[in-house]
């Protein structure tokens, strides 16, 4: 399920270098299954916290949702996140996750155009963001 192939060779475009995030949910039967799944993968998800590019990897139990794991990543550049694929560690995540049932998957790549804080250097919530006033 989360390694689809696909015969046709990917488009090969010119590599950028921007900020890539992968975000999304995954949904198991089961019932509150999530604690066992991530406590399972600890070792696929602190190696992987590890590969260079890596700025963040996160699993998280949706706290209203039974069942559903929450992911998060943040990857200095395409290249690393393509690293990051070819990697022991996320080959074993991917071995862990297809020993549950997954019964919904939607998790999507993001890259990034600009990063700005949230709050202004004196803790409010900002008037503009990327130059939009809000």
């Amino acid at each position: 399920m989360l390694t689809k192939g696909n015969d046709a060779a990917p488009e090969v475009k010119e590599q950028a270098v921007a900020r890539v995030l992968i975000a999304g949910t995954l949904d198991f039967a089961g019932g509150d299954v999530c604690a066992k799944i991530i406590r399972g993968a600890a070792e696929a998800i602190a190696e992987s916290r590890k590969e260079r590019g890596c700025i963040a990897y996160d699993w998280a139990a949706d706290p209203l949702i039974p069942g559903r794991l929450l992911v998060f990543e943040s990857w200095e550049s395409e290249a690393a996140l393509g690293a990051h694929f070819r990697h022991s560690s996320y080959l074993a995540m991917v071995a862990h996750l297809e020993a549950h049932e997954i019964i919904g998957f939607d998790v999507k790549l993001y890259s990034v155009a600009g990063i700005e804080a949230v709050f202004t250097e004196d803790g409010q919530h900002r008037d503009a963001i990327f130059g939009v006033s809000i």
